[in-house]
């Protein structure tokens, strides 16, 4: 009898002495209307553009996705709350909180930054698609911590499978809804390519309508709601891809056959209208834009050193298709285009063209401190604007840095790739 008492004492001790399998957290609240709210709050007060570089979570590397679903981890980590998605590498089970991998790591925080640093290798915008759903254009919808993204669309035809050649794709990109203001203007805030430690950016530009239903304004799927229905899930609507934007449509029906092709312009507008609480001023207007566009411009900065650094060290040698991606600015620079045109038309003076419209603008555009583009070498934001209006900005990685701020014409002959 004593025997059996000895040996039982020994087993419990050495059961106690056992790494017992730990979950990334353990959950004690679930997600509710209350817990959604504290999340918007958390987003248009917390979750600000130094998240990543200062405080708790500094140097955590991120693109735009990491950004994105790096948010609602923390968030449920620090308060608790479940996080599940689906696994992007098409497993069965989902990726969840209780994920036992990463149980040898004791410090909590640290088990935390883990998990998110395995997670950011498999999910992108394509990803979040799965995990999130499109809402209605109302505020109690469209609002901190809502998501705004665009997965990355390849669109090939038979020509490119069969004989290879260029592959047309359209970049992904996401952004998290920083705060809708009283006029119904859409701040977002996000990361960019190529993952690195950055600080976030913020802007109020909208450069892309949703078309497919994988874009555009949505919310999380909570765990609960990746078996139910969409249309008991609040605020589900497919609204963004067919009513919103034919606003000349509701205004005058004789136009109706005109109006109804839909275009980013009257999208942009009709989404706005349908979240303001009061009319938007032609001078807050040109404000807002203009901090766009300065804001945009100076984000550019950072992205084409790094391609420079890369290219010298590469000895002017042709980038590969991959460093070509990371360090190329198309869909930056179609951004600030698209800014720039939505300004000119906001405020604009006469004239043929957008060059000859820009003038009047030329005194706000002193608001944007010169921007400077290498070290001690400077553009203002006007001169910027005027090249850009000429054709002269290059988003192609390898020029040099004169050449992608319209200062020398291209000459680089490496192959670009879409």
């Amino acid at each position: 009898m004593k025997i059996s008492l000895l040996k039982f004492v020994i087993f419990i001790g050495l059961c106690g002495s056992m790494p017992a399998k730990a979950s990334i957290w353990q959950e004690s609240q679930n997600w509710n209307p209350e817990w959604e709210q504290k999340y918007s709050d958390w987003i248009s007060t917390s979750f600000n553009e130094d998240f990543f570089t200062r405080g708790p979570y500094k140097d955590i590397e991120t693109d735009c996705a990491d950004a994105v679903y790096n948010a609602r981890i923390i968030f449920a980590f620090e308060n608790k709350l479940p996080f599940a998605i689906k696994d992007p590498t098409g497993g069965p089970q989902m990726i969840t909180n209780q994920m036992s991998r990463f149980d040898s790591i004791k410090d909590p925080h640290a088990r935390l930054r883990k998990f998110m640093g395995w997670l950011e290798d498999v999910v992108s915008t394509k990803s979040l698609a799965n995990d999130t759903y499109p809402v209605a254009v109302h505020r109690n919808y469209i609002r901190a911590g809502t998501v705004w993204s665009r997965p990355r669309i390849t669109r090939d035809n038979i020509f490119s499978r069969i004989f290879g050649g260029t592959v047309k794709e359209d970049p992904g990109h996401a952004e998290l809804v920083k705060n809708v203001s009283e006029t119904g203007a859409i701040f977002l805030i996000g990361s960019t390519v190529p993952k690195a430690v950055r600080n976030l950016n913020t802007t109020s530009s909208l450069v892309f309508m949703p078309v497919e239903t994988s874009t555009g304004f949505r919310n999380w799927l909570q765990p609960l709601h990746y078996n139910a229905p969409m249309s008991e899930i609040p605020g589900y609507s497919l609204e963004q891809f067919s009513s919103i934007g034919k606003v000349q449509a509701q205004q005058n029906s004789e136009s109706y056959a005109q109006s109804t092709q839909r275009n980013l312009s009257t999208w942009t507008a009709d989404v706005q209208n349908h979240l303001a609480m009061r009319p938007e001023s032609k001078g807050e207007n040109i404000a807002r834009q203009l901090a766009n566009l300065c804001n945009l411009v100076n984000t550019r900065v950072g992205i084409i050193l790094k391609a420079e650094e890369i290219r010298l060290a590469h000895g002017g040698a042709c980038m590969n298709a991959a460093d070509y991606d990371a360090y190329s600015t198309p869909s930056r620079d179609k951004r600030i285009m698209t800014t720039l045109e939505q300004l000119i038309d906001v405020g604009g003076g006469f004239g043929f063209t957008k060059k000859q419209r820009i003038k009047d603008l030329e005194p706000a555009f002193a608001h944007c401190p010169d921007i400077q583009y290498s070290p001690g070498k400077f553009i203002s934001l006007y001169s910027y604007s005027i090249k850009a209006l000429s054709g002269d900005i290059s988003s192609n990685p390898n020029e040099n840095v004169e050449t992608r701020w319209g200062f020398a014409p291209a000459n680089s002959n490496c192959p670009q790739y879409e």
